[in-house]
């Protein structure tokens, strides 16, 4: 564990120190050689990412405030210079296209951006336009609402709404004020159960009294059920799950439950491997449950058991964010199966479709998250808290 830690933190710095390399000398071809901008930028850089990194570093005792501000300033700081980065790069691109026309046509397209300080400007005020619109979306919580047509509701049941939260990440820079946020829009769908798909926690939720009134305040007819995410083992997995129980929350570690005529079933987040536990197969979790009943699977990461396929009707989960902050949309794509919706999964395993009953399709569907990792903004993947009816067919 700590083998992998350090190269994931090494490979880190690498990345992020040449990122701030990169916008350095670019930002001083334009402004110049002088030595006192120079230590400026240097000491700004390595205060910033000792920021980002204070909970990791120094121990802050009861001065929660500064160590909120000092993390959620590092982590804009992280945003600032990938995002400046991001626009040199771009910048550089349109360079090289504009000389291609020039060479093809005898233009003078290629003068538009000769001058660094006007590449300086661009590339920094937009980084900036970017950031301050991120801190907006990030708070801008918008429901999603699908519904779900099934034959697998009891005599009786009519239809049973279901709340999905993910990835919102409580810890020193989500608190209270925007959990309220998100929980707020939850109570305005009217649920009659909520889940939470993992990651609710990534960061010490001890004596965190405000927040676990604000879950014992939504008083669902069903209740909340919740799994674990990777970064609440990164947290801590035991405090992350007191946290849950004394919020009123029902964990499903490799188990199923039976509420409100579904059923729910749960499976630990495969990061467990690393702390010494075994989280099993879905298709495991699954076998036995009855098929004339609708089965809600949730499951943190997007990633699909072949041979559950035709075990459940729904697969909820999170963890990509949606990318977050564009262009990781990309990103999460190469590494997940992401697709954005509520989509049929085509079944590729032996057995998984062989165990299903005549109707029955497995779907799954990814949110977006409701919270932010790092940085404390969002571009292009607003948050959301997503409502399902699951409707008699």
């Amino acid at each position: 564990m700590r083998q992998s830690f350090a190269i994931f933190f090494s490979l880190y710095m690498l990345i992020y120190g040449g990122m701030h390399v990169y916008v350095y000398f670019k930002l001083r071809s334009a402004i110049g050689r002088g030595w006192k901008w120079t230590a400026l930028f240097i000491l700004v850089s390595l205060a910033m990412i000792a920021g980002a990194r204070a909970l990791w570093l120094f121990d802050f005792g009861d001065a929660h405030t500064l160590r909120k501000v000092l993390s959620c300033s590092g982590y804009m700081w992280m945003a600032f210079i990938f995002m400046t980065f991001a626009c040199f790069v771009l910048i550089d691109l349109l360079r090289v296209l504009l000389w291609g026309i020039d060479g093809m046509l005898s233009s003078r397209f290629g003068e538009l951006l000769r001058s660094p300080a006007a590449r300086a400007w661009i590339a920094v005020g937009a980084a900036v336009l970017i950031c301050a619109y991120g801190w907006f979306e990030a708070l801008s919580i918008r429901t999603v609402y699908k519904t779900v047509s099934t034959p697998q509701l009891p005599p009786g049941v009519e239809r049973i709404r279901i709340a999905q939260l993910s990835d919102v990440h409580l810890g020193w820079i989500i608190q209270e004020e925007r959990l309220a946020l998100m929980l707020d829009a939850v109570k305005a769908a009217d649920p009659d159960m909520l889940v939470i798909t993992g990651d609710l926690v990534d960061g010490n939720m001890e004596e965190r009294e405000a927040e676990v009134a604000l879950f014992r305040g939504l008083d669902l007819p069903l209740g909340t059920y919740a799994v674990t995410g990777n970064h609440e083992y990164y947290a801590g997995v035991k405090q992350a799950l007191a946290f849950k129980e004394h919020s009123g929350m029902k964990v499903l570690r490799n188990e199923a439950v039976e509420a409100g005529g579904i059923i729910l079933a749960g499976v630990d987040d495969r990061a467990a491997r690393r702390f010494g536990e075994e989280p099993l197969p879905e298709s495991k979790v699954l076998e036995g449950l009855p098929l004339d009943r609708f089965v809600l699977l949730l499951k943190h990461q997007p990633t699909i058991d072949p041979d559950a396929v035709g075990l459940f009707d729904l697969q909820l989960s999170g963890h990509t964010h949606g990318g977050q902050i564009w262009p990781f949309y990309w990103a999460t794509r190469m590494v997940y199966d992401y697709r954005k919706g509520l989509r049929a999964i085509v079944p590729t395993g032996k057995s998984g479709q062989a165990h299903a009953a005549p109707g029955k399709e497995s779907r799954i569907y990814v949110s977006n998250g409701t919270g932010t990792w790092g940085p404390p903004i969002r571009f292009l993947a607003p948050p959301e808290v997503t409502v399902f009816d699951i409707v008699r067919k």
